[in-house]
This record gives C-alpha cells, structure tokens and sequence, in this order.
C-alpha cells in the first residue's frame, strides 16, 4: 500500500510539471496578447518584419493578432493569465502537500475537458485525442490522491 502511495505522489509530480509547463506557456500567450492589443495598429506591420527576418512562429503570431482585433486579443490575455495564475498556484500547492491543491488541480484538469473535447470534435486527430486522453488520465489520478488525502486527514 505504502508503495502504491509512492508511485501515486510520484505521477502527481508528473503532473504538476506538466501542468508548470502548460502554465509558462499561457503566460506567453498572455504577455504576447497584452502586447499585440496594446500595439494592434503596429502588428501587421510586426508580421512583415519578423517573417523577413525568418521569425516564422513570432510572424504567425502577430498575424494571429490581426485577425483576432485588439478586444478579443484583451480578452484572451486576461484569460490566458487567469488560468495560468490558477495552475501555478495549483501546482505549487499540490508539489508541496496541501491537500486543497489537490483539490484545485482536480479542478484545472477539470476545467480544461469542455475545450479539449469541444477541439477533438472539431479537429479529430490522434494528437488531440491525445491530449484529452492525457488529461482525464490526470485528472482520475489526481482525484484518487485528492480522495485519499482526504480520507487521511
């Protein structure tokens, strides 16, 4: 038993990485965000000079800007660090044996299924059905430890 506990805290820390990663990621998207809303004027201008310079992925994303308008480029900054705020404090609440960490991360894993099945319907691949696969694998896991911890405290 004791051991089974063991490997469980161990792919709770797996998790939390994960979800680290993911969470430095949306801060990108966030900073990259207030940055296209706040030069929105300048951003196809940005998408010309960076994909001359061969800046393919900082060209993409500026044209990404363009098309999405400086209001829903705010609001997807503002999301996108909202949720990477909720992660982090998740994941560094969950690495350090809180037990409602647990819980809040039961919680992100849970809030990401809608978006992840609603993009498996819409772009069917192996790769999404990946990432919801990968997703609900972590969130049964973190539930388990979140249920156990309970029954501990």
């Amino acid at each position: 038993m004791a051991q089974s506990q063991g490997q469980g805290r161990w792919l709770i820390k797996l998790i939390v990485l994960k979800k680290v990663l993911l969470a430095l990621v949306l801060l990108a998207i966030s900073l990259a965000a207030f940055f296209g809303q706040s030069h929105y004027a300048e951003l196809s201008d940005f998408a010309q000079t960076w994909g001359q310079a061969d800046r393919e992925l900082l060209s993409h994303m500026a044209e990404k800007g363009t098309v999405l308008g400086p209001t829903r480029l705010l609001r997807l900054a503002v999301a996108s660090s909202v949720y990477s705020g909720l992660i982090l404090l998740a994941a560094w609440a969950t690495w350090t044996g809180r037990h409602w960490g647990e819980w809040l991360l039961v919680g992100v894993l849970a809030l990401a299924l809608p978006l992840e099945l609603a993009h498996l319907f819409h772009e069917p691949s192996p790769r999404t059905a990946i990432v919801l696969g990968l997703t609900v694998l972590g969130m049964v896991v973190t539930l388990k430890q979140a249920l156990r911890s309970s029954r501990n405290h």
